[in-house]
């Protein structure tokens, strides 16, 4: 990678539908405290950074020196393959996918919760970490369904006595009518 060559990083929604529903957010704490165990603290923190580099610009852009460096990996050219490794590594465990020209990374907004097979290898501390915010995150789409179904049920009796109202109103002018014939 050429010294001043820009890395683009595309925001784009994970293919699997499940996660984009269901999904963390890239700035979830889910991401450090569970992922880390797993893609490692540098790819954890270049996945942190995505949303403040969107801020700024979509998609956003950055030096690779800058990045590296940002990422505490240092400006040599055996520092500037580990920012490579970096970014390869979250494609390997698809949190993101390499754009055709090989200068940045379509990156997911949306990383799903690890795999069995993940928690097999990852430290117990991770696993009950995992446990915890998987279940608190989830109850969150319980109360939201819970929610929904409230509004729903409150939306229909509005309806219903809005319809009665009308159904009433109509019939009392069409009685006015009748009496002024």
């Amino acid at each position: 990678m050429e010294r001043d060559r820009i890395l683009r990083f595309t925001p784009v929604d994970h293919p699997d539908s499940r996660v984009q529903r269901v999904g963390f957010d890239l700035r979830d704490p889910y991401v450090e405290q569970c992922w880390s165990a797993v893609v490692g603290p540098s790819s954890t923190l270049l996945l942190r950074r995505m949303q403040e580099l969107w801020d700024v610009d979509r998609p956003g852009e950055i030096g690779a020196v800058e990045l590296s460096r940002s990422l505490g990996l240092g400006l040599g050219v055996g520092e500037r393959s580990r920012l490579m490794t970096t970014m390869s590594r979250l494609g390997q465990y698809r949190l993101a996918r390499p754009v055709p020209d090989g200068a940045g990374l379509e990156v997911f907004r949306q990383v799903p919760p690890l795999t069995p097979h993940q928690l097999d290898r990852v430290p117990q501390w991770t696993r009950d970490t995992h446990e915890r915010l998987l279940d608190a995150h989830l109850e969150q789409f319980d109360d939201l369904a819970q929610h929904q179904a409230n509004v729903a049920s409150i939306t229909a009796r509005l309806d219903r006595i809005q319809s009665g109202a009308s159904r009433s109103t109509n019939g009392v002018a069409a009685r006015g009518q009748a009496l002024e014939r």
